[in-house]
């Protein structure tokens, strides 16, 4: 998909990942929930919830919702780590979506392209055909979410290599906040805020 093709009728790729970054960045989302698991289950190069014919498919999907195309997209965020790790991890209730959702599509793919297809195999515009099929699903629907804060999350969590979502974002690499911690708590500011003290 080319930078300012819609996806999924009126939005831009740039314009979808903005709107996604400005409605609280997913990272924090991820990188919180995997913290209450205890971090990351294993390295990030191995596979552990998907086999390596599943990881090549989702990596597909991931890459035609992210694609490369100028900047770093899902590939180079190594979001397909980050997929399958929070599969074996916080989000391990959706592991049954996601295999029953790619078992779906690999049917829908060799009915349509033959026996011998599967979705990585086919070309970016069949690819996109295909997706366009399944975008109301709850399946796609989770790929989408999945791929978005794999490509924002901490990098220690699989994804976000090298910090590319981040910096696609603008988002300062930084683990630590500043100041003002607690201005808005203090009695004296909340007055002067809001005439009142909560």
């Amino acid at each position: 998909m080319q930078d300012q093709e819609p996806i999924g009728g009126s939005v831009s790729r740039r314009e979808f990942v903005a709107g996604v970054a400005a409605l609280s960045a997913v990272w924090m989302v991820a990188g919180t929930a995997c913290a209450r698991e205890g971090g990351p289950k294993g390295d990030a190069a191995t596979l552990v919830h998907f086999s390596p014919d599943q990881a090549k498919q989702v990596d597909a999907i991931s890459a035609r919702i992210l694609p490369s195309d100028g900047t770093p997209g899902a590939r180079e965020a190594g979001v397909i780590n980050f997929i399958d790790q929070s599969l074996n991890g916080f989000a391990r209730d959706q592991a049954p979506l996601f295999n029953d959702g790619l078992k779906s599509l690999g049917e829908a793919v060799t009915k349509k392209h033959g026996s011998a297809a599967t979705f990585a195999s086919l070309t970016e515009v069949q690819q996109d055909a295909m997706l366009h099929e399944i975008e109301k699903t709850p399946f796609f629907q989770a790929i989408r979410f999945a791929t978005l804060a794999g490509f924002l999350s901490l990098p220690k969590y699989g994804g976000n290599k090298d910090y590319v979502g981040w910096k696609f974002i603008g988002q300062e690499v930084a683990m630590e906040h500043k100041a003002p911690f607690g201005w808005y708590d203090r009695p004296e500011n909340q007055m002067a805020l809001l005439g009142k003290v909560l």
